[in-house]
């Protein structure tokens, strides 16, 4: 009887032991199971931070590093003297919000240089909008600035959607002149969004 017990304690133990060899492999699985989803989602929420900020930081209302980046950009390349900075070629302000529509110009000769925004609809006006009202939503389409020669200006056209402005596409035009002579126009496409958490 006693050799009896002898072997059920051993198969007890074996038993066990193979039963914590199992469990301890399935743990293992489980954890690195959970790491790679917790890279993933975190690799996820970073991007989709990034779009958020990449978008956000065009239309901030103070100048920052990556718009001062794209103006010295747009000089360096030549043959541009006027342009409005934008992520390829388009904007998305949050509406209910202010934000600027960041613009520079680059005098070649000292002078007065006069500048004009102009508003076309395009899709607004399936929404109902006109130009007129869309118009409405800026500060500042019109002036003048006097400048030297070689001169490097940065300006910021403030624009506010109202909080229930369709998220329509229009475009938003700059032409601006010195004396009665075109020095330089830019255009952009403007699709007003809502806010997010990040701005």
């Amino acid at each position: 009887m006693m050799k009896v017990r002898g072997q059920y304690n051993k198969m007890g133990i074996g038993h066990s032991l193979k039963m914590n060899k199992k469990a301890a492999f399935e743990l293992s699985m489980t954890t690195v199971v959970i790491i790679v989803l917790a890279m993933v989602m975190l690799a996820l929420g970073l991007t989709l931070v990034k779009t958020i900020f990449s978008g956000a930081v065009y239309t901030a209302t103070s100048l920052n590093d990556q718009v001062k980046n794209e103006i010295n950009k747009m000089f360096e390349q030549g043959g541009t003297t006027v342009g409005i900075i934008s992520e390829s070629g388009k904007l998305e302000p949050n509406r209910g919000k202010d934000n600027c529509v960041w613009w520079a110009i680059l005098a070649e000769q000292q002078g007065s240089y006069s500048f004009k925004f102009s508003i076309v609809p395009e899709k607004c006006t399936q929404e109902g909008l006109t130009g007129e009202e869309i118009e409405s939503w800026f500060t500042g389409l019109t002036g003048s600035i006097s400048m030297a020669a070689n001169q490097k200006e940065n300006k910021c056209l403030l624009i506010t959607p109202p909080k229930n402005a369709p998220s329509c596409v229009f475009t938003l035009s700059l032409e601006v002149k010195k004396g009665a002579a075109n020095y330089g126009s830019s255009s952009v496409y403007i699709r007003p969004k809502a806010g997010t958490l990040f701005g």
